[in-house]
């Protein structure tokens, strides 16, 4: 009986040990002295795994931040409706101390993109646009429907862009809802 009673014990532990020692697939494993260890902090991956984003190491940070440096502005949220429940939808963000953040969820074409994958697609239309906060509506409409390659027979149009001085340019567009 005695026996039965450790070899269940045993048991039992080596059980609990497998499950207290399961990797978490958010978590990063690796070890300080792992060459392959992941760059990104703490923060930058709870924050982006949390939204349901990809982490990007700091390279994919660096460079994305040298190419925002490129551009007038800092941040460009897009949503477009076109009938039949279609939405083109792009935003680059970057909160203070936070990493860039991008996603595109293009139902158009069904294309859904996160982090770098997604900041690549938006910078290279996004770098055409020669925007300034006193834009006009309809050249602002204008111009991010040609370098973006969308339709203007939408339903709704929505642009927000932040520049770098902090001024803003905010369109919004209604036709026939």
């Amino acid at each position: 009986m005695k026996r039965i009673s450790v070899v269940f014990s045993v048991f039992f532990l080596m059980n609990l040990l497998v499950a207290c020692t399961s990797t978490d697939p958010n978590k990063n494993s690796s070890t300080p002295n792992n060459a392959s260890q992941d760059t990104t902090t703490n923060n930058e991956t709870e924050s982006n795994s949390l939204k349901g984003e990809p982490t990007n190491s700091s390279n994919e940070q660096e460079e994305m931040k040298s190419q925002m440096e490129k551009l007038d502005f800092s941040e460009i949220e897009i949503e477009i409706s076109y009938g039949n429940n279609q939405e083109y939808e792009a935003e680059i963000e970057q909160d203070k101390n936070q990493p860039i953040e991008a996603k595109v969820e293009d139902e158009l074409n069904n294309k859904f993109l996160r982090g770098k994958e997604a900041f690549d697609s938006i910078y290279s239309k996004a770098k055409k646009l020669t925007l300034t906060k006193d834009s006009s509506d309809q050249e602002t409409i204008k111009q991010v429907l040609q370098a973006f390659d969308l339709g203007n027979d939408y339903n709704k149009f929505e642009i927000e862009i932040t520049f770098n001085d902090g001024s803003k340019l905010d369109v919004e567009d209604r036709k026939g809802v």
